[in-house]
Protein backbone atom coordinates (compact mmCIF):
# COMPACT_ATOMS: atom_id res chain seq x y z
CA UNK A 1 0.00 0.00 0.00
CA UNK A 2 2.94 2.39 1.18
CA UNK A 3 4.36 0.97 -2.29
CA UNK A 4 1.86 2.21 -4.21
CA UNK A 5 1.23 5.85 -2.48
CA UNK A 6 4.99 6.78 -3.15
CA UNK A 7 4.68 5.52 -6.75
CA UNK A 8 1.63 7.55 -7.16
CA UNK A 9 3.55 10.08 -5.45
CA UNK A 10 6.41 10.24 -7.29
CA UNK A 11 4.51 10.45 -10.93
CA UNK A 12 2.86 12.96 -9.90
CA UNK A 13 5.97 15.04 -9.13
CA UNK A 14 8.33 13.70 -12.58
CA UNK A 15 4.91 15.26 -14.19
CA UNK A 16 4.98 17.91 -12.73
CA UNK A 17 8.54 18.91 -13.23
CA UNK A 18 8.04 17.88 -17.04
CA UNK A 19 5.19 20.51 -17.59
CA UNK A 20 7.10 22.61 -15.24
CA UNK A 21 10.23 21.97 -18.04
CA UNK A 22 7.75 22.49 -21.03
CA UNK A 23 6.80 26.16 -19.69
CA UNK A 24 9.55 28.01 -21.55
CA UNK A 25 7.56 26.42 -24.46
CA UNK A 26 4.73 26.26 -23.31
CA UNK A 27 1.05 26.97 -25.17
CA UNK A 28 0.99 30.33 -23.60
CA UNK A 29 4.20 31.24 -24.71
CA UNK A 30 3.35 30.24 -28.09
CA UNK A 31 0.72 32.11 -28.57
CA UNK A 32 2.30 35.05 -27.28
CA UNK A 33 5.38 34.43 -29.96
CA UNK A 34 3.01 33.84 -32.75
CA UNK A 35 1.44 37.13 -31.86
CA UNK A 36 4.60 39.05 -31.57
CA UNK A 37 6.10 37.57 -34.54
CA UNK A 38 2.86 38.52 -36.79
CA UNK A 39 2.37 40.84 -38.82
CA UNK A 40 -0.09 43.87 -38.14
CA UNK A 41 -2.72 44.32 -40.76
CA UNK A 42 -5.19 47.17 -40.14
CA UNK A 43 -6.32 46.34 -36.44
CA UNK A 44 -6.39 42.67 -37.41
CA UNK A 45 -3.00 40.32 -36.97
CA UNK A 46 -1.64 38.00 -39.74
CA UNK A 47 -0.14 34.76 -38.49
CA UNK A 48 1.27 32.98 -41.46
CA UNK A 49 -0.61 29.10 -41.82
CA UNK A 50 2.67 27.51 -40.91
CA UNK A 51 2.60 28.25 -37.57
CA UNK A 52 -0.87 28.23 -36.68
CA UNK A 53 -0.78 24.66 -37.84
CA UNK A 54 2.33 24.26 -35.83
CA UNK A 55 0.73 25.50 -33.20
CA UNK A 56 -2.52 23.50 -33.14
CA UNK A 57 0.21 20.57 -34.13
CA UNK A 58 1.29 21.57 -30.13
CA UNK A 59 -1.76 22.03 -29.01
CA UNK A 60 -3.13 18.66 -30.27
CA UNK A 61 -0.10 17.28 -28.51
CA UNK A 62 -0.10 19.17 -25.42
CA UNK A 63 -3.75 17.85 -24.99
CA UNK A 64 -2.99 14.17 -25.70
CA UNK A 65 0.04 14.61 -23.56
CA UNK A 66 -2.64 15.53 -20.98
CA UNK A 67 -4.76 13.17 -21.45
CA UNK A 68 -2.48 10.42 -21.21
CA UNK A 69 -1.14 11.85 -18.00
CA UNK A 70 -4.50 11.88 -16.90
CA UNK A 71 -5.51 8.36 -18.06
CA UNK A 72 -2.52 7.11 -16.30
CA UNK A 73 -3.32 8.79 -13.09
CA UNK A 74 -6.77 7.71 -12.90
CA UNK A 75 -5.99 3.90 -13.84
CA UNK A 76 -3.55 4.01 -11.28
CA UNK A 77 -6.63 5.85 -9.07
CA UNK A 78 -8.71 2.54 -10.02
CA UNK A 79 -5.84 0.18 -9.05
CA UNK A 80 -5.09 1.70 -5.81
CA UNK A 81 -9.12 2.16 -5.11
CA UNK A 82 -9.42 -2.05 -5.98
CA UNK A 83 -6.10 -2.71 -4.13
CA UNK A 84 -7.86 -0.24 -1.12
CA UNK A 85 -10.96 -2.24 -1.71
CA UNK A 86 -9.04 -5.46 -2.08
CA UNK A 87 -7.44 -4.90 1.53
CA UNK A 88 -10.55 -3.59 3.00
CA UNK A 89 -12.08 -6.93 2.21
CA UNK A 90 -9.35 -9.14 3.85
CA UNK A 91 -9.46 -6.57 6.57
CA UNK A 92 -13.10 -7.34 7.16
CA UNK A 93 -12.42 -11.29 6.85
CA UNK A 94 -9.19 -10.96 9.44
CA UNK A 95 -11.31 -9.17 11.71
CA UNK A 96 -13.97 -11.67 11.39
CA UNK A 97 -11.79 -14.61 12.09
CA UNK A 98 -10.16 -12.65 14.99
CA UNK A 99 -13.65 -12.47 16.63
CA UNK A 100 -14.79 -16.11 15.91
CA UNK A 101 -10.99 -16.55 17.58
CA UNK A 102 -11.91 -14.58 20.34
CA UNK A 103 -15.56 -15.89 20.76
CA UNK A 104 -14.01 -19.68 20.96
CA UNK A 105 -11.18 -18.78 23.33
CA UNK A 106 -13.48 -17.11 25.69
CA UNK A 107 -16.54 -19.96 25.07
CA UNK A 108 -16.49 -23.40 24.69
CA UNK A 109 -19.55 -26.07 23.46
CA UNK A 110 -20.97 -27.79 26.18
CA UNK A 111 -23.85 -30.09 25.50
CA UNK A 112 -23.97 -28.92 21.72
CA UNK A 113 -24.76 -25.12 23.17
CA UNK A 114 -21.53 -22.79 23.16
CA UNK A 115 -21.39 -21.48 26.90
CA UNK A 116 -18.95 -18.53 27.30
CA UNK A 117 -16.58 -19.48 30.46
CA UNK A 118 -17.59 -17.45 32.94
CA UNK A 119 -21.09 -18.65 32.37
CA UNK A 120 -19.46 -22.27 32.53
CA UNK A 121 -17.66 -21.56 35.36
CA UNK A 122 -20.76 -20.14 37.60
CA UNK A 123 -23.03 -22.98 36.60
CA UNK A 124 -20.54 -25.29 38.08
CA UNK A 125 -19.51 -23.59 41.03
CA UNK A 126 -23.42 -24.01 41.70
CA UNK A 127 -23.83 -27.27 41.05
CA UNK A 128 -20.37 -27.94 43.08
CA UNK A 129 -22.40 -25.78 46.01
CA UNK A 130 -25.56 -27.50 45.82
CA UNK A 131 -23.81 -31.34 46.01
CA UNK A 132 -21.79 -29.94 49.22
CA UNK A 133 -25.55 -28.57 50.58
CA UNK A 134 -26.76 -32.04 49.47
CA UNK A 135 -23.47 -33.80 51.00
CA UNK A 136 -23.88 -31.73 54.25
CA UNK A 137 -27.60 -32.66 54.74
CA UNK A 138 -26.70 -35.96 54.38
CA UNK A 139 -24.19 -35.63 56.78
CA UNK A 140 -26.19 -34.31 59.33
CA UNK A 141 -29.14 -37.04 58.43
CA UNK A 142 -27.13 -39.76 58.80
CA UNK A 143 -25.49 -38.38 62.32
CA UNK A 144 -28.76 -38.34 63.25
CA UNK A 145 -30.03 -41.61 62.23
CA UNK A 146 -26.84 -42.81 63.80
CA UNK A 147 -27.98 -41.21 67.48
CA UNK A 148 -31.32 -42.50 67.08
CA UNK A 149 -30.29 -46.00 66.54
CA UNK A 150 -27.68 -45.57 69.72
CA UNK A 151 -30.68 -44.11 71.73
CA UNK A 152 -32.83 -47.14 70.40
CA UNK A 153 -30.35 -49.58 71.07
CA UNK A 154 -29.42 -48.62 74.14
CA UNK A 155 -33.71 -48.00 75.49
CA UNK A 156 -33.68 -51.87 73.70
CA UNK A 157 -30.93 -52.60 75.82
CA UNK A 158 -32.75 -51.57 79.34
CA UNK A 159 -36.25 -52.78 78.09
CA UNK A 160 -34.12 -56.09 77.78
CA UNK A 161 -33.01 -55.79 81.03
CA UNK A 162 -35.79 -54.63 83.00
CA UNK A 163 -37.30 -57.76 81.58
CA UNK A 164 -35.09 -60.18 82.42
CA UNK A 165 -35.56 -58.43 85.86
CA UNK A 166 -38.88 -58.85 85.97
CA UNK A 167 -38.76 -62.36 84.77
CA UNK A 168 -36.29 -62.97 87.50
CA UNK A 169 -38.33 -61.50 90.18
CA UNK A 170 -41.39 -63.17 88.63
CA UNK A 171 -40.07 -66.32 88.91
CA UNK A 172 -38.51 -66.06 92.20
CA UNK A 173 -42.13 -65.01 93.45
CA UNK A 174 -43.82 -67.98 91.55
CA UNK A 175 -41.02 -70.14 93.22
CA UNK A 176 -41.77 -68.58 96.36
CA UNK A 177 -45.18 -69.09 95.98
CA UNK A 178 -44.93 -72.67 94.46
CA UNK A 179 -42.75 -73.29 98.23
CA UNK A 180 -45.30 -71.80 100.29
CA UNK A 181 -48.03 -73.74 98.44
CA UNK A 182 -45.86 -77.23 98.68
CA UNK A 183 -45.16 -75.98 102.22
CA UNK A 184 -49.23 -75.67 103.09
CA UNK A 185 -49.57 -79.07 101.08
CA UNK A 186 -47.04 -80.49 103.21
CA UNK A 187 -48.62 -79.70 106.47
CA UNK A 188 -52.12 -80.34 105.11
CA UNK A 189 -50.42 -83.59 104.57
CA UNK A 190 -49.34 -84.06 107.89
CA UNK A 191 -52.01 -83.41 109.97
Amino acid sequence: MKKQIILTVSLLTLSTITFAQDNKNSINNQFTTLLEESTNYQSYKVVSKERLYNLQKNVGDSIEALQKNIDQVNNQIKEQSSTVDSLSNKLNTIQGDLDLALQKENSFEVFGTITEKSTYQTIVSAIIGLLLIGLGIIFFRYKKSHTDIKDAIKKLDDTELELEELRRSSLEREQKIRRQLQDEINKNKQA
